[in-house]
């Protein structure tokens, strides 16, 4: 899937050269307008090179290198270098949904001093009439980090579900023997809450088989499975502690 390198530069690196500072591929700038609003729609003009599920998912490639690097939410993008870090979006969908799709290409340039990148947790609902929702975010979400491994970006796959209808087609995409991420907010509010959330955990594992599934929230069990847990601590939690510790 990622695109052929030579000896000089990193596929990273060679996005860079190829790409303006609004993420814009400059070869591409220069088809005439009236050709580009015929394939720019919905994104479906940086699909080329990406391949796709039965169902017409983008697949996102394995990952299994270094997962010692420090988590950042992409609203604190801002505030860090990005070196050894990895961008995550483990937040309320209306904080990130519309910069990485609707203005994707320029996102994407603009996070790209970032080593990591989880791809983003836009939300299943387990409360609406229809799947087609779901659906879409499961296609964006996968569409996004295939993309990104196009330009050469480390891309660390998430996993998310709903209700029982959404494991016909929630993991659709993934890449099998990965490290993958989940979120683990939400999985206390209440036992139907837990027990849905450890089903789905268990359902990761026997469909993608893991190497390794990285849990972002605080550490909680989760029965029968074999898969080893790394937990990520959430910022809301972590920053809590540290208010309380320091107001002491």
């Amino acid at each position: 899937m990622s695109k052929k390198s030579n000896c000089l530069f990193s596929n990273k690196e060679l996005y860079l050269i190829d790409h303006n500072s609004r993420g814009r591929n400059i070869k591409w700038e220069k088809v005439p307008i009236r050709k580009k609003s015929k394939q720019i729609y919905d994104n479906m003009h940086l699909a080329q090179g990406m391949e796709f599920t039965p169902n017409g998912t983008p697949i996102i490639m394995p990952y299994t290198s270094t997962t010692d690097f420090v988590c950042v939410p992409y609203t604190h993008r801002n505030k860090y270098d990005g070196e050894g870090k990895a961008l995550h979006f483990f937040l309320n969908d209306c904080q990130f949904r519309d910069a990485v799709w609707a203005n994707l290409e320029y996102t994407t340039y603009s996070i790209s001093s970032y080593d990591f990148f989880f791809t983003p947790d836009l939300s299943l609902w387990s409360d609406y009439p229809t799947d087609f929702y779901n659906r879409q975010n499961v296609f964006r979400t996968r569409f996004i980090g295939a993309y990104w491994q196009l330009c050469g970006y480390n891309v660390i796959p998430t996993a998310s579900w709903g209700g029982l209808n959404s494991f016909g087609y929630c993991f659709d995409g993934l890449p099998m023997n990965s490290v993958i991420a989940v979120s683990g907010m939400g999985n206390r509010k209440d036992s139907n809450a837990y027990n849905m959330w450890c089903y789905g955990i268990r359902r990761l594992e026997e469909e993608k088989n893991p190497v390794l599934i990285l849990v972002y929230g605080e550490e909680i069990e989760v029965a029968g499975i074999t898969t080893p847990l790394q937990f990520i601590p959430d910022f809301i939690s972590t920053n809590l502690r540290k208010i309380k510790k320091n107001g002491k």
